[in-house]
């Protein structure tokens, strides 16, 4: 058994990271002569087991018992969506090998529409939910990066009480993606098809079992209270699915320069005739914004009558005129042209100012929902000049 993983200098990043399953231990050390060195396959197979699919059915109907449990279910007309298991038959259409869901989870802790507070005579009644044990189960890697952006925006400066309560309690289950969206381009920005931190729970599909990483003491605690389910990960298991990774990184066809995109926006290099050619084309739909995982832009509004009402909280989006109108009527985006830039340069330049990360995970939903085939990966392949099919 060799001492450590090691990869070769040959591989791209993206690829070369999934050269051996990484754990919330795990530490790249790019070492000399061009080495990456991997923590040991005998480290990592503490935190690894396996489950059997055969047992995954039970280990959600147990969960269920004492939590809220929300998974990929699969609807009449195939469509995959996120939700919460209301009874155990639900899991016959529970669909662990979905490209891509419509509607990313983000919504669970950041509803499209949520109630705030009633009032009435002057009196203000808070309608904050209740905190619950919940499990997110069968999460892509792409879509976590998301829900832990989307954390850190309702949590910094001011932590929204809503969204806190709507997330305590959370335990995430990342199903690593080995079936990608054509529009994807998640090792472009290192997001994926599998996670390397901020999970829970990580499963690699081995065939009729999955090898299960540990990422957190909250996923060793769930492992614990359903013991009987796991079994002891073996060494030709761990290594198995370092390859599985790899063949999955691979998979990824669509590649763009995204550390350049990022570079040029930083340094204010983006000619205005990309931003022009976009407002062109662009119906202002909003779909991009609704099904993108990092979107957090809403709107408040009251529903009132004769003296009583509610405040509401819904998604909002910077490409739409009235967003960001002020009260005397001005508009500092009134031009299209304007609006379509704020969109890129909040993805790709203010939030990586702001947080050291970007605000695209690579999903490719802009793009795949875009009725005039405008998405960020061909924002970037124009601004950088990389064609995205070699």
């Amino acid at each position: 058994m060799r001492e450590g993983c090691v990869v070769e200098v040959g591989f791209s990043e993206p690829v070369a990271r999934y050269l051996c399953p990484v754990t919330v231990a795990a530490v790249a050390d790019r070492g000399r002569q061009g080495w990456v060195h991997r923590s040991t396959i005998d480290d990592i197979n503490m935190n690894n087991r396996i489950l059997l699919k055969r047992n995954i059915n039970e280990l959600l109907a147990r969960s269920a018992e004492a939590r809220e449990v929300y998974l990929p279910l699969e609807g009449p007309g195939g469509d995959v969506q996120f939700l919460p298991l209301q009874e155990p038959k639900e899991l016959d259409n529970l669909n662990l090998n979905y490209d891509q869901l419509i509607i990313p989870p983000k919504n669970i802790g950041f509803p499209q529409l949520e109630s705030l507070f009633e009032f009435k005579d002057g009196e203000i009644n808070p309608t904050v939910p209740v905190p619950s044990r919940h499990i997110l189960f069968g999460l892509r890697a792409c879509d976590l990066k998301g829900i832990l952006f989307v954390d850190d925006f309702f949590r910094k400066n001011f932590e929204d009480i809503y969204y806190r309560h709507r997330t305590e309690g959370r335990l995430t289950v990342v199903v690593g993606c080995t079936s990608p969206s054509p529009n994807c381009f998640c090792t472009s920005t290192s997001t994926g098809p599998f996670i390397e931190d901020g999970f829970d729970l990580q499963l690699v599909d081995l065939g009729e079992r999955y090898l299960v990483e540990v990422g957190s003491e909250n996923g060793e605690r769930f492992i614990g209270e359903f013991e009987e389910l796991f079994l002891d990960a073996s060494k030709d298991e761990i290594h198995h699915s370092g390859e599985v990774k790899v063949t999955a990184a691979k998979a990824v066809t669509l590649k763009v320069d995204f550390k350049e995109a990022i570079r040029r926006l930083t340094e204010d290099d983006v000619p205005r005739e990309i931003y022009e050619e976009i407002a062109e084309r662009c119906i202002y739909c909003g779909g991009c914004l609704y099904v993108c995982p990092t979107c957090t832009c809403f709107n408040l509004f009251d529903d009132m009558k004769e003296g009583e009402g509610a405040r509401f909280r819904n998604w909002d989006g910077c490409v739409f005129e009235g967003y960001t109108r002020e009260a005397s009527g001005y508009n500092p985006r009134r031009d299209k042209c304007s609006r379509a830039a704020r969109r890129y340069e909040h993805k790709l330049k203010y939030d990586y100012q702001e947080t050291g990360i970007s605000g695209c995970v690579g999903c490719g939903r802009c793009l795949t929902s875009c009725p005039v085939n405008i998405g960020i990966s061909n924002f970037i392949e124009q601004l950088t000049g990389l064609d995205s099919k070699q």
